[in-house]
C-alpha cells in the first residue's frame, strides 16, 4: 500500500503543541519530516515543529551529515537543533550505547506536554521482535515498540509504525528526496544490521506477508501483558509491605505461576516509582531457586545492575527486601542535635525529628541538645520495661535487617543512650506522663525518605 501524509493524521496531536522530529538525515526520518511539513503546509497539522539531530561523532562524515540536515531543514523552514554527544561503550556494546545516548537527548528535548516523533516503521518493528526473541524476552518484549509512550515531560510517538520500509522508499523516490546513507548500516557486525541485511530478506522472500502476522502477534502479546499486569497488580497488593518488601507467607499462598507474576509486577512498580532497572530472567530464577527456598537462618543475596550501582534482594524475617546501593558510611563520632530543628543524617539515611506525644515518651524542652551517632559495637541498652542486653542482640527483636543495623541512628544525652531511632526509648528516659515542669513528652521519628533505610 502506498504511503501518504494523511495516514499520519490519526497519530498527531491537535492544537499548537510543541513537537520535535528525531531527524538523522536518513531516508526514514526524511520521509517523516517531509510528510509532516506537507501536512502543515496544507493546514492539517498546527503544531510547532522542530527537528532534532544527534551527532554521535562516530563517523568521519558526521559533520557533513549535520550540514545536510541543516540544508534540508532550511528548505522546509523548520528549525534544527543539533546535539553533539560522546558515545562510550558499555557492557552491551557500541550499538546499544549510541541508542541509549540518542534516547537520552530526545528525552531531554521534549517539553512539558510536547511530543517527539521518531521514524520507526513496520520493518523496524519486525526486526525488534526478532531481536528481542533471540535475546529471550517475555510478553513485555514481544509486544514490540509502542505506538506512543511517555518520555521525559511529554510523549514519544511512532506514527510510521504501521508503514513498511518499501512504502516509505517509494514515497521518497516519488518526491525526489535526497537523504544520507550511514556507512555503518552495512556493517553486519552489529546485530540489528545483521538481521536487516542477512535475515529479514530471507523471511520476505519466503513469507512476503509476514509483517502483518508479526504485528498481530505483537498485539496479542500486548493484550497478554496487560492482562498479566492487571492480575499481578491485584495480587501484589496482598503481598507487598510498604514499597520495599514482600511477605513470603502471603506470597506462597499463590500458585507458582502467580508468584512469578507478582515478583515481576513488583519489579515493574519499582522501575516506575524509583527508576530501579528491572532485572532479567536469570535474576527472577534466582529468587525462586535461591532466595525463597533458603533456610530461615540463611541470608542469601540476589543482585543485579552495573558495577557501583548494584541492587540486591535479601531475605530476612520471612520477607524479601529490595536493598539499594548504600553510598554513605556512617561516621564513627557523634554530632550535636538542637532538637528545635530536624536533624538531617548523612547521605541517604533520612532525618530525625521530634513529635509531641499525647501519651508516653521522652521529657524534653524543644531546643535541648542531644547527640546522634551509630552503632560501633559493644553497646549495652535497656529498653523501657525490658532487661539490659547488648544492642547487637536487641535489634533483631525489633526486626531490623542485618544490613541496616550499623545504619540505624542512636540518640544520646550526656553520653547516655536515650533512644534507638524510633524503635524504642531507653528505660532511664522513658516517661508515661508529662513531668510537672516546662518539659513536654516527645517521640522520636526517623523519616526514611527512600529505600536505602526503610524497614
Amino acid at each position: 500500500m502506498a504511503f501518504s501524509p494523511q495516514q499520519l493524521l490519526p497519530y498527531l496531536p491537535d492544537g499548537n503543541v510543541n513537537c520535535h522530529v528525531a531527524y538523522s538525515g536518513g531516508m526514514d526520518s526524511h520521509v517523516l519530516l517531509h510528510a509532516l511539513c506537507s501536512l502543515k503546509q496544507a493546514g492539517q497539522f498546527k503544531a510547532k515543529l522542530t527537528a532534532l539531530h544527534v551527532n554521535h561523532g562516530l563517523s568521519s562524515n558526521a559533520q557533513a551529515w549535520v550540514k545536510h540536515c541543516q540544508n534540508v531543514c532550511d528548505s522546509f523552514n523548520v528549525p534544527l537543533i543539533v546535539e553533539k554527544v560522546r558515545v562510550e561503550k558499555d557492557g552491551k556494546g557500541l550499538e546499544d550505547a549510541a541508542r541509549n545516548k540518542r534516547l537520552e537527548v530526545i528525552s531531554n528535548a521534549v517539553e512539558q506536554g510536547g511530543y517527539v516523533f521518531t521514524a520507526h516503521h513496520l520493518d523496524d518493528q519486525a526486526e525488534t521482535l526478532l531481536f528481542r526473541l533471540l535475546r529471550g524476552t517475555g510478553l513485555r518484549g514481544m509486544s514490540g515498540m509502542a505506538l506512543e509512550r511517555p518520555l521525559g515531560n511529554g510523549k514519544m510517538s511512532r506514527p510510521l509504525l504501521h508503514i513498511t520500509r518499501e512504502a516509505l522508499a517509494r514515497y521518497a523516490r516519488e518526491h525526489r528526496l535526497k537523504w544520507i546513507e550511514d556507512e555503518s548500516n552495512s556493517e553486519v557486525d552489529f546485530d540489528r544490521n545483521y538481521l536487516r541485511q542477512k535475515v529479514m530478506p530471507l523471511l520476505v522472500a519466503r513469507w512476503p506477508g509476514y509483517h502483518k502476522n508479526w504485528q498481530r502477534f505483537a498485539q496479542l502479546a500486548e493484550e497478554g501483558e496487560l492482562l498479566q499486569k492487571e492480575l499481578g497488580s491485584q495480587d501484589l497488593g496482598r503481598v507487598l509491605r510498604g514499597v520495599h518488601k514482600l511477605d513470603l507467607s502471603a506470597l506462597q499462598e499463590f500458585s507458582e505461576l502467580r508468584q512469578r507474576n507478582i515478583v515481576r509486577s513488583w519489579f515493574l512498580q519499582l522501575e516506575q516509582s524509583h527508576r530501579i532497572p528491572a532485572p532479567d530472567y536469570n535474576v527472577i530464577e534466582q529468587v525462586f531457586q535461591v532466595l525463597i527456598p533458603a533456610q530461615q537462618d540463611a541470608m542469601p543475596v540476589v543482585s543485579w545492575g552495573k558495577s557501583g550501582q548494584r541492587f540486591e534482594l535479601r531475605r530476612f524475617d520471612s520477607h524479601v527486601y529490595i536493598v539499594l546501593p548504600q553510598s554513605t558510611v556512617p561516621e564513627s563520632g557523634r554530632k550535636s542535635w538542637n532538637t528545635a530543628n530536624p536533624f538531617r543524617l548523612a547521605g541517604e539515611l533520612g532525618t530525625l525529628v521530634l513529635v509531641e506525644s499525647d501519651g508516653e515518651g521522652v521529657a524534653l524542652v524543644p531546643g535541648d541538645i542531644l547527640e546522634v551517632g551509630f552503632k560501633q559495637g559493644g553497646e549495652q541498652v535497656k529498653p523501657a520495661g525490658r532487661k539490659t542486653r547488648s544492642l547487637k542482640k536487641i535489634l533483631p527483636d525489633y526486626h531490623v535487617p542485618p544490613w541496616l543495623r550499623t545504619r540505624t541512628p542512636l540518640i544520646y544525652r550526656d553520653n547516655v543512650l536515650v533512644a534507638v531511632a524510633d524503635l524504642f526509648v531507653c528505660d532511664k528516659y522513658f516517661e508515661k506522663s508529662a513531668p510537672d515542669n516546662d518539659k513536654k513528652l516527645y517521640k522520636f521519628q526517623w523519616q526514611r525518605e527512600d529505600l536505602h533505610c526503610g524497614y
